[in-house]
C-alpha cells in the first residue's frame, strides 16, 4: 500500500514549500464538471459556461494590456477557466444524452435495434434462479420502425442470452431490444434489455484481442490454485474478480483492504519500479529508459483496462515517468493536479465516481499527510515501520468519509490490516504479472508461476478473514453525506487539538498505542480461528 500513489516516483520532499499553483484550477475543473448535471438545467449550465468563458477571454484582454500581471488574479482567471471549461466537458455530453431520440425512446419504452462499440468489460450479475449480464455499448446507430439514425450515445445493455460473457471492449455488435430510460444519476443515454446473443459485425482492436488474451491466460493459470486463491490472483493483478469468491469480496470490504482487488496505485507503481529496474541495467539513455517504463506502464493500463482509479494511477505515473527523463524536479502535488485536470475535462463521467474520488484521496493523503506522520513516527519506531504505518493511516484517514458516504461503515482494523498484508501484495503482483506473460508461451511455467503467487495470496485471504471477523472490526456510523461531514469534522478536531497541545510526538504515541491494541486483537483472534481451506 506504501507505493500506492506512486511516492518513490515522484519523490515528495517534506522539507520543500508544496507547490499549490495547480491545486485551484483543478479542483474548478473537478467542480464544474461534477456539478453541470446534477445541480442546474443544462440550458442554464451552457449559458452560464458561455458567459464565463466571454468573462475569461474579456479579463485575459485586460490583463495582457496592463503592464504588470497579478499573481491572484492570474490565478483566479485560471480557476474561473477551468470551471468553464469542466462545466462544458459535462454540460454538452449531458444536453446530448437528456435531449437526443435515445432519451425520447427511453421514456417511451420502444423496441430498436442498435449497432454500436462495447466499450467495457461485460459484468455479471447474480439474481435468482437467473444471470443478468451488463455491458456498456456506445450505440452509432439506431433503427426504430424502418428508420436509421446516427449518433454516438452510451447505453447500457441488460442481456439474459448466452454469448454476452465473452465480448471485448472495441467489438462492434448488433443486437434489438426494448429501450427503458436510466436510472437518476447514471451516465447514459437509455438502457436496453436484450434477450437474444449478439451478432457481432465487427472485430474488437488488436491491442484489446492482445489484452483479453492475456487476461484469459492469467485465469487459465489460476484455475489449479486451490479455494478462493484461483478468483484472488486475477482481481489483485488486473483487477478481475468475475471469479472472486463472495466471502473474500466481503472478508476484503469489512477489513478496508477492498483497494487490493480494484487495481490501483500500488500495482502501477509496482510496474513502474520492476520496469525502471530493468531498464536501469541497460546502456540506454535517461529519455529512452523513460520511455521504456511509460510503454511498460500503458501497456498494463490496456492489460487492467482504464478503470478510473486505474487511469488516475496510470497518468500520474507518466507524468513521474516523463519528469524523471527530462530532469525536471518531480513533485507530487503537481502531479495529482495535472492527472485530475486532465482526466476530468477527458472523461468528465469520472468527476462523479466513487472509485476515482477514492484514488484521488488516498493519493493526496499520502502526498499531504503521511510526510509528516512519517517524520513524527521515525522517532518512537524503526523508519520503515513508521513509513508503512503512516502510509496506511493516511489513505485510511483520507478515505473514510467517502467510505461512509457510501455506505461502508467505519474500520478500526484496516490500518493493521493493510500494514499486515503489504508485505504480499508486491511478490503476488510480480508473480502474477510473469504467470501472465508465461501464458502467452508455456502453460506448464505459467502454471508454476501462479501456484508460486498463490502463497502470498493465501496470506491475503488469511488477513482479511482474521481482520474482518476480530472484534471491533467495523463500527455503525450514519452513512450518506451527513455522516461523511461529521466523520470529517471528528477528524480533524481531534488531529488538530493533538497537534496544536501536544505536537507530533503524542502524535507518534497516540498512533503507535492504537496499532498495538489492533494488532493484539487481531493476533488474540488469529490463535483461536481454525483455518479454513
Amino acid at each position: 500500500m506504501a507505493r500506492m500513489a506512486g511516492m518513490d516516483m515522484l519523490g515528495v520532499d517534506v522539507h520543500r514549500p508544496a507547490d499549490l499553483r495547480l491545486v485551484g484550477p483543478a479542483l474548478a475543473a473537478w467542480v464544474g464538471a461534477a456539478c453541470a448535471e446534477t445541480v442546474v438545467p443544462s440550458e442554464v449550465v451552457l449559458w452560464l459556461a458561455g458567459t464565463l468563458v466571454c468573462v475569461v477571454v474579456l479579463l485575459t484582454v485586460l490583463l495582457l494590456r496592463c503592464q504588470q500581471v497579478w499573481r491572484p488574479v492570474a490565478a483566479g482567471l485560471a480557476c474561473l477557466a477551468c470551471l468553464a471549461a469542466g462545466v462544458l466537458s459535462a454540460g454538452i455530453p449531458a444536453r446530448a444524452r437528456t435531449h437526443g431520440p435515445l432519451a425520447g425512446l427511453g421514456g417511451a419504452r420502444a423496441s430498436a435495434t442498435v449497432d454500436g462499440e462495447v466499450t467495457g468489460d461485460p459484468r455479471i450479475s447474480h439474481g435468482g434462479n437467473s444471470e443478468l449480464v451488463i455491458i456498456p455499448v456506445r450505440v452509432r446507430q439506431l433503427t426504430v420502425g424502418g428508420s436509421s439514425i446516427r449518433l454516438r450515445q452510451p447505453v447500457l445493455v441488460l442481456a439474459t442470452a448466452p454469448g454476452w460473457e465473452g465480448l471485448l471492449p472495441s467489438q462492434r455488435i448488433r443486437t434489438s431490444g426494448n429501450l427503458a430510460p436510466p436510472r437518476s444519476g447514471d451516465t447514459v443515454a437509455a438502457v436496453i434489455f436484450v434477450r437474444a446473443p449478439p451478432v457481432t459485425v465487427g472485430e474488437p482492436s488488436a491491442m484489446q484481442r492482445a489484452a483479453g488474451h492475456l487476461r484469459q491466460g492469467l485465469r487459465d493459470a489460476a484455475s489449479g490454485l486451490p479455494g478462493a486463491r484461483r478468483g484472488l490472483l486475477p482481481g489483485l493483478v488486473i483487477g478481475d474478480t468475475s471469479n472472486l469468491d463472495d466471502e473474500v469480496r466481503e472478508d476484503f470490504r469489512t477489513a478496508g483492504m477492498s483497494h487490493l482487488v480494484a487495481v490501483s496505485g500500488a500495482n502501477c507503481a509496482i510496474i513502474i519500479a520492476a520496469a525502471t529496474l530493468v531498464v536501469r541495467r541497460s546502456r540506454l539513455g535517461p529519455r529512452l529508459q523513460a520511455a521504456w517504463v511509460a510503454l511498460a506502464l500503458f501497456g498494463f493500463v490496456v492489460l487492467a483496462r482504464p478503470s478510473p482509479s486505474v487511469l488516475r494511477a496510470g497518468v500520474m505515473g507518466l507524468i513521474g515517468v516523463v519528469a524523471a527523463g527530462s530532469g525536471r524536479p518531480r513533485v507530487a502535488i503537481p502531479a495529482l493536479s495535472a492527472t485530475i485536470l486532465l482526466l476530468v475535462l477527458a472523461d468528465p463521467d469520472l468527476a462523479r465516481s466513487v472509485g476515482f474520488t477514492l484514488s484521488v484521496l488516498a493519493t493526496a493523503g499520502l502526498v499531504v499527510l503521511a510526510p509528516g506522520w512519517r517524520e513524527a513516527l521515525a522517532r518512537r519506531m524503526p523508519r520503515w515501520l513508521a513509513e508503512t504505518l503512516a502510509v496506511a493511516a493516511a489513505a485510511h484517514v483520507a478515505c473514510s468519509p467517502i467510505l461512509v458516504a457510501v455506505g461502508g461503515g467505519v474500520s478500526l482494523l484496516a490500518v493493521p490490516a493493510n500494514m499486515v498484508a503489504d508485505v504480499a501484495v508486491a511478490p503476488a503482483t510480480i508473480l502474477g504479472v510473469l504467470a501472465t506473460m508465461a501464458a502467452l508461451v508455456c502453460d506448464p511455467l505459467a502454471r508454476l508461476l501462479a501456484t508460486v503467487a498463490g502463497l502470498p495470496c493465501g496470506w491475503l485471504i488469511t488477513v482479511a478473514h482474521v481482520a474482518a471477523r476480530a472484534p471491533g472490526a467495523q463500527i455503525g456510523w450514519p452513512g450518506g453525506p451527513l455522516g461523511a461531514l461529521a466523520l470529517l469534522a471528528v477528524t480533524i478536531v481531534v488531529l488538530g487539538a493533538i497537534r496544536r497541545r501536544h505536537g507530533r510526538r503524542v502524535l507518534a504515541a497516540v498512533c503507535a498505542g492504537a496499532l498495538g491494541t489492533q494488532l493484539v486483537i487481531m493476533m488474540r483472534f488469529a490463535v483461536s480461528w481454525p483455518p479454513s481451506g
